[in-house]
């Protein structure tokens, strides 16, 4: 039992970073250098539904299996083993929060840009939202991404061979 969680624990951690990374330093980037805005807009914001799920899976199974591990006392109670979970619930809390609050505003905010004019008299002010909305998204993203790392290394602190 103590191997399996180990196994989940690792895997959901690298898919989760891996998925972070790949998306945010590679996808997003490529897709918006070769499609036309409007296009890679789409395509982005499809992959979100997409993206957020896989945080919300491989987040719980994170926080699940350590903290299964630390009441069965597969891991000991101490100062780590608490900061580690606390990290994991705050990196999936800001993936659900990123996922269901700011994403589906900034849906929302891109088919109100669309429906209008770009001279008309409110358009600045729905590009200034998405912008302030979408900078939220990043740095939220930026965030997840870097307690992630610290999570491996905390990991990789505690490794016993």
């Amino acid at each position: 039992m103590h191997y399996i969680l180990k196994v989940l624990y690792l895997l959901s951690i690298t898919f989760w970073l891996g998925s972070i990374f790949f998306f945010s330093f590679i996808s997003a980037r490529s897709i918006f250098k070769i499609l036309p805005r409007e296009l890679a807009g789409d395509l982005i914001s499809d992959m979100f539904t997409k993206y957020y799920m896989f945080s919300y899976i491989f987040g719980g199974i994170a926080v699940l299996s350590t903290f299964i591990s630390w009441i069965v006392g597969y891991t000991s109670s101490g100062a780590i083993s608490t900061l580690k979970i606390l990290i994991l619930v705050i990196m999936l809390c800001l993936s659900v929060y990123a996922g269901t609050i700011i994403r589906p505003n900034v849906q929302e905010l891109r088919i109100q840009l669309r429906s209008v004019a770009e001279d008309s008299p409110g358009f600045p002010e729905l590009q200034n939202r998405f912008k302030t909305l979408h900078k939220y998204s990043v740095i939220t993203n930026l965030v997840i991404f870097i307690l992630g790392i610290a999570i491996v290394f905390i990991t990789a602190y505690n490794y016993r061979v």
